[in-house]
């Protein structure tokens, strides 16, 4: 069964423009933070709020840039859904085979670690065409519908946890447009 869902991202104008039109398949991210984050791959929120904050952020960073918006409906039937704690532990026991067959030092970042699996594995980029994450802002403002501790250690509503999707390969898109 299909599964569609709709995510944001916000970049450079051109480099939006190029993505719509089709010029070029992906924009994949230049952070020198991805090796945290997600590895090699074009980066989504799931909300237009969260694409709207980064805008402002990368605005704030650059202001002689000019920024948009994109929207796309992405097949997530193919989808490496690491907020799925089975998904997520199952990942780490691949990881850790293929280190001792290849030799190599486990402890790495998550993105160092995807980056290797799907180089390792080509059929992982057919398999898993879209990760998904969910990422820890500390810095979120606390001042809305709810309020939020970030030291609790009580389960609650917060707006610090960010879902963040990477799609690796773009035949899951089925529809782009720029929103903004």
């Amino acid at each position: 069964m299909e599964s569609r869902t709709i995510l944001f991202h916000s970049n450079e104008e051109k480099k939006c423009e190029e993505f719509v039109s089709g010029k070029i398949p992906l924009i994949c991210s230049k952070n020198n933070r991805d090796d945290r984050w997600l590895g090699v791959g074009m980066y989504f929120w799931d909300n237009k709020g969260n694409a709207n904050w980064w805008n402002q952020k990368q605005l704030m960073k650059n202001t002689s840039e000019k920024y948009k918006i994109i929207k796309i409906n992405a097949d997530t039937s193919d989808l490496l859904d690491l907020t799925d704690y089975d998904i997520y532990t199952k990942m780490e026991e691949v990881w850790e085979k293929l280190c001792e067959n290849i030799n190599e030092n486990s402890d790495k970042p998550l993105g160092n670690k995807l980056d290797t699996l799907f180089t390792s594995f080509p059929d992982f980029e057919e398999k898993y065409r879209v990760i998904k994450v969910f990422g820890k802002y500390n810095r979120t403002p606390n001042d809305g519908f709810f309020k939020f501790d970030y030291r609790s250690m009580v389960a609650e509503p917060t707006m610090a946890v960010k879902c963040i999707y990477s799609v690796k390969n773009d035949s899951c898109i089925l529809q782009r447009e720029i929103v903004v």
